[in-house]
């Protein structure tokens, strides 16, 4: 009995196997937000990946200590792409979620470090507020965005308007007067605006649009498909029902035989 609950003690102070912490040096359990714990874990289990086998099972005190324990079968995949995200060959997913958090360390004047066990071995380091932020300048080019156009007004000479694309909204888009009195014409209908645009790469490699200067548009239609190809054969020729036939099979699949 007395050696059983020696090896018990043992394993509790070192951890069971597949047993990791997630030691955050920057709340503690009482002082760190819930929503920000999430944000830390969600990029962690991005890191790690093999999220059905990767389970949070208690939260330590002192600093905010995340236990992490990995199933048995995915140890091998989990520890391989931890390894590559130090190294900084990992996957894309990975070293970004990794930038993530150091960001994140940053902004709460913090650090942390991924460690097997209590005193085990370190895995991942992220220096947080030791690690000076990486400048990045911004590049100024013309272009053109295609959106919808969902909002257009202010004040002053130079006027904010907001697209869609994609379900994401387009903020930073400015234009004339003139030319925003013409926009609001296309309101929730599909546009292509071309002018200048000012992009800012961040820490984690994105280039994200800060300024964009409209100086033209134009209205896009969304035709279906037949409209569409009836413009075509008015405009070009050598397009026939076999050319639909083929656009069709683009569009939609090859249909088996016998079907409808």
């Amino acid at each position: 009995m007395a050696e059983e609950n020696a090896a018990e003690k043992k394993g509790v102070a070192h951890g069971r196997p597949g047993e990791f912490r997630f030691r955050i040096e920057a709340f503690t359990p009482e002082t760190m937000p819930m929503a920000r714990l999430s944000e830390y874990l969600k990029e962690l289990a991005e890191i790690l990946g093999e999220p059905k086998d990767v389970h949070l099972i208690a939260i330590e005190s002192g600093s905010t200590v995340p236990v992490v324990q990995v199933e048995y079968e995915s140890l091998p995949k989990v520890q391989e792409r931890a390894d590559a995200v130090r190294r900084g060959d990992g996957p894309r997913d990975s070293l970004v979620a990794y930038h993530r958090v150091n960001r994140m360390l940053r902004e709460d004047n913090g650090r942390a470090v991924f460690q097997r066990g209590k005193r085990g071995i370190k895995i991942l380091e992220f220096p947080g507020r030791d690690e000076a932020e990486e400048p990045f300048g911004s590049v100024k080019q013309s272009g053109s965005i295609e959106g919808i156009v969902v909002r257009v007004g202010g004040t002053g000479d130079s006027i904010p308007v907001l697209l869609e694309s994609e379900g994401t909204q387009i903020a930073g888009c400015h234009t004339s007067r003139q030319i925003a009195k013409e926009l609001a014409k296309c309101l929730f209908d599909p546009v292509r605006v071309a002018g200048m645009g000012y992009w800012m790469r961040d820490a984690e490699g994105q280039w994200l649009l800060k300024h964009f200067h409209i100086r033209d548009f134009e209205r896009l239609e969304n035709l279906p498909l037949g409209d569409a190809l009836e413009r075509l054969r008015a405009a070009a020729t050598g397009l026939d029902d076999d050319a639909y036939q083929d656009l069709t099979v683009l569009r939609h699949g090859r249909v088996a035989d016998g079907g409808t």
